[in-house]
């Protein structure tokens, strides 16, 4: 039974091949190379391969904030002192 939902079901339908040469020149190649050696890195790499150097965003290498450590502080100081009396 024939599909009834238009050209895009049909033998004529244009088929991606691709990128468009437009998104190539746009959006330049996979590889980045790293600012620390100089290597070809892929640019979703987290760190380059050949140095170590931690690539991307400085915002994703940020710590914890200091709340938490201060909590697990007292929790630790509370299970202590819960242990010893």
């Amino acid at each position: 039974m024939a599909c009834n939902c238009g050209p895009q079901c049909g033998p004529d339908r244009d088929i991606d091949e691709g990128p468009d040469p437009a998104d190539i020149e746009r959006f330049g190649s996979e590889t980045i190379p790293c600012p620390e050696c100089g290597a070809e890195v892929y640019d979703e790499s987290a760190f380059c391969h050949k140095c170590g150097h931690v690539l991307g965003d400085p915002v994703d290498a940020k710590s914890a904030p200091p709340w938490i450590f201060l909590t697990v502080a007292g929790l630790v100081a509370a299970f202590a002192l819960f242990l010893v009396f």
